[in-house]
């Protein structure tokens, strides 16, 4: 009886001891409490939900502790006490910016844990005005980047955040951020509510926002009211006749909203069907044809410019008189292909298809990605031009007219290549951009593969 008095006295002293570390940020003292008791990190956070001393360490800003807590028990970092918050969430509640700096250095990752009422620290920061969190925020987009794609329990971005607190700072930052790494279109994202930030700046009666947002924003959006941003803005005028007309939706009665639903109920789109057929959805087989198909362009090109027998190297014009067939067949001038007549045909038609058929494997596993890709597409389309013309310059005079005919059927190949599969994907983007799903992320229909950032 009298020793496990003693162990519990033990204890209390040393989590006195513990909290006295905390309170100094003394990891050397925290080291020697460890190596007296190893489980004394471990006891304080037996709870499901527990106050864990990291927790206590980040919402008083004692960095360095924090840091060396978070270095020995990463689990902490991401475990959410009774409040429901996170290290990094109490540190940024506590406006301890250096200590959410370091743990955001730590673990990027930490960035995305959500908290209570689903917040995340993207959120969280998306949410206060000052002068040092716009930095911050700043910092957090750049450590980690599939954060901004995080929703609340309310399925809030943090946009949304920013402007139902009318921080004006935040939402520059993180719109900029936006346009930079091309992801606009999560502005027109809903909330459950079935707001979009159109919405929301309406409501708010911010007008230079609501400029900024028509180009990306769907003004044609109706919330969970049935209402789009022009019927919030005609409730309330503002007598700013170019807003009013800009909010306008577009009507186009050919093209309802399409509920995501009745998209799944309906027959595979022509992208769809494509990338199904040539096994684009596969990352490995795409790895693999993108590789292969760059090697056999390659090859096909140099055989074009190098190709067998060489060239000429010399001038050889035929008599105005007295020309004998075989005159006529030997005429030839420097740098004219050596190869003539059904040799020359198969070579050019066969090495052509090779390399056609790579050009055009690299461009369709481009299509789906569009429009991503386009300086992909517009390369293809350079490089198939030059290989036709190298290739069908360097024939000899006497072959002009199949020369012409394989040019022509070249350079119409190009541009059906161009010109097919990008109508294919227009079709596809006019289909997904009419579906209006509140708090889903149909983002993904338009690439080839839906993808989940790892947490």
């Amino acid at each position: 009886m009298a020793t496990s008095l003693a162990k519990k006295e033990e204890r209390k002293v040393r989590d006195t001891r513990l909290e006295q570390a905390i309170e100094h940020d003394d990891v050397d003292e925290l080291h020697r409490l460890i190596v007296e008791e190893r489980k004394l990190l471990d006891r304080a956070s037996k709870d499901p939900f527990p106050n864990t001393p990291l927790h206590i360490a980040a919402a008083a800003g004692k960095t360095d502790v924090a840091m060396e807590m978070a270095i020995m028990k990463p689990s902490f970092a991401r475990k959410l006490n009774p409040e429901g918050y996170n290290p990094m969430h109490l540190a940024l509640k506590f406006q301890h910016y250096d200590t959410a700096r370091a743990l955001k250095t730590f673990d990027p990752k930490l960035i995305r844990v959500r908290g209570r009422c689903g917040f995340t620290p993207l959120h969280y920061i998306a949410e206060k005005q000052g002068e040092n969190e716009p930095e911050l925020l700043a910092e957090f987009l750049f450590a980690c980047k599939p954060s901004i794609k995080d929703l609340t329990s309310r399925g809030e971005t943090a946009v949304h955040i920013a402007l139902k607190n009318q921080n004006v700072e935040a939402f520059k930052v993180l719109f900029g951020w936006l346009q930079r790494v091309n992801l606009t279109h999560i502005l027109k994202w809903k909330d459950h509510d079935g707001n979009n930030v159109l919405h929301i700046a309406v409501s708010n009666k911010q007008p230079k926002i609501i400029k900024l947002l028509i180009k990306h924003a769907d003004v044609n959006a109706k919330n969970s009211e049935g209402k789009t941003a022009f019927d919030i803005f005609i409730e309330n005028p503002r007598h700013n006749q170019n807003l009013e007309k800009r909010l306008r939706p577009k009507r186009c009665s050919s093209h309802p909203p399409l509920s995501l639903s009745r998209f799944f109920s309906m027959e595979l789109t022509g992208l769809e069907k494509y990338e199904f057929f040539f096994g684009f959805g596969d990352e490995t087989a795409r790895d693999i044809i993108l590789v292969v198909s760059t090697l056999i362009a390659t090859a096909t090109y140099q055989a074009a410019l190098s190709p067998p027998g060489g060239y000429w190297q010399d001038s050889s014009s035929n008599p105005s008189t007295n020309s004998t067939a075989a005159s006529i067949e030997n005429s030839h001038q420097a740098g004219d292909i050596i190869m003539n007549g059904w040799s020359l045909y198969f070579f050019s038609v066969v090495n052509s298809m090779a390399f056609f058929t790579s050009i055009g494997a690299i461009w369709a596993t481009a299509i789906p990605l569009l429009p991503r890709t386009n300086m992909v597409c517009i390369a293809m389309v350079i490089l198939g031009t030059a290989f036709s013309y190298s290739l069908v310059s360097q024939f000899p005079k006497s072959e002009a007219v199949p020369a012409n005919l394989l040019g022509g059927f070249y350079v119409s190949l190009v541009v059906a290549g161009l010109v097919v599969p990008l109508v294919v994907w227009r079709n596809h983007a006019r289909i997904v951009n009419r579906i209006d799903a509140t708090g889903r992320r149909v983002d993904t229909l338009l690439e080839s593969k839906g993808r989940q950032c790892e947490r």
